[in-house]
């Protein structure tokens, strides 16, 4: 697990902040403060985090990590203060964090189709006590050391722990649900379409071009997306598509007919259907919850 490194953060409430946003993967872990993470994709939802929670998040996601209580946050998200490892934090901070930076773009593909991976002590104490146990070996190995001797392997080896115990409590908990197939990062042909899709999100895409771009037969590629990901391209793609808009319209502040011709919808009246659809509520009235809830409603 090549190029993995870890810091350290803390923070006063209220906080209001996002991880930088890229082809990574953050396991990011409470060790005090109660936040809230907010998310948009590929469902959205929002975890409340206690002490001892652990969230495996990509960076492709948009996502914000806040107070539970938000009133008085008036200001955009900004990035964790970032801490050396070796270094030790202000002990009276009311939010002490760790997080773990992992730069695949496998794993956060597949953090992006799976979405938030959660545990805590609650849901599944056997994998939380070998993450924390793990990031007990980080600070009996860092805090406070004089050399660097080998470091670099020790570091990797951390953090295979912490990935192997978050894929046993995504095997543990999965339901016999319709949702997606653990394992699914294997398939290098969806990953390749998917990452295309990431990089011109509002081209003209069809389940044919996809396939293309996978080196898959229309059927095949349409088979296996549907088993890996629990929705078929297209459904995946507007929803994609649809939370890019609904981004833009906070923080550009563009109008929803602007919004329904950049994502390609034949009007603006198509283009609120399915960001009802998907949303449950109208662009707009997204717009002005979000607003109400943010102070400007960037996240």
């Amino acid at each position: 697990m090549d190029g993995v490194y870890f810091f350290r953060s803390f923070a006063s409430y209220p906080v209001n902040k996002r991880l930088d946003p890229g082809d990574f993967s953050y396991c990011f872990m409470v060790r005090k403060g109660n936040l809230r993470l907010t998310i948009d994709f590929p469902e959205p939802k929002s975890i409340d985090l206690a002490p001892g929670a652990i969230v495996g998040i990509s960076g492709l996601a948009p996502h914000r990590i806040h107070s539970i209580e938000t009133s008085g946050e008036a200001a955009a998200p900004d990035g964790f203060l970032r801490v050396p490892i070796s270094e030790q934090i202000d002990a009276g901070s009311e939010v002490e964090l760790l997080l773990g930076v992992v730069p695949s773009e496998k794993m956060a593909l597949g953090n992006l189709i799976i979405g938030p991976i959660y545990l805590s002590h609650e849901s599944s104490p056997e994998c939380a006590r070998r993450i924390w146990k793990a990031a007990e070996m980080l600070d009996e190995e860092f805090v406070g050391a004089g050399h660097e001797y080998g470091q670099a392997i020790i570091i990797r080896r951390i953090a295979e722990i912490i990935v192997i115990n978050m894929t046993r409590s995504i095997l543990e908990n999965r339901g016999d649900g319709d949702g997606p197939e653990i394992g699914m990062v294997k398939s290098r042909g969806i990953i390749t379409a998917i990452r295309a899709f990431l990089d011109a999100p509002l081209d003209d895409w069809s389940v044919d071009r996809l396939a293309r771009m996978a080196g898959m037969s229309r059927t095949k590629f349409a088979e296996d997306f549907r088993r890996i990901v629990g929705r078929t391209p297209m459904q995946t793609l507007a929803r994609m598509r649809l939370t890019l808009m609904a981004r833009k319209m906070l923080t550009e502040d563009i109008s929803v007919e602007a919004a329904a011709d950049m994502a390609g919808y034949s009007s603006a009246a198509a283009f609120i259907r399915a960001f009802s659809r998907e949303f449950g509520v109208t662009p707009l009235r997204w717009r002005k919850l979000q607003s109400a809830d943010d102070g400007i409603g960037a996240h």
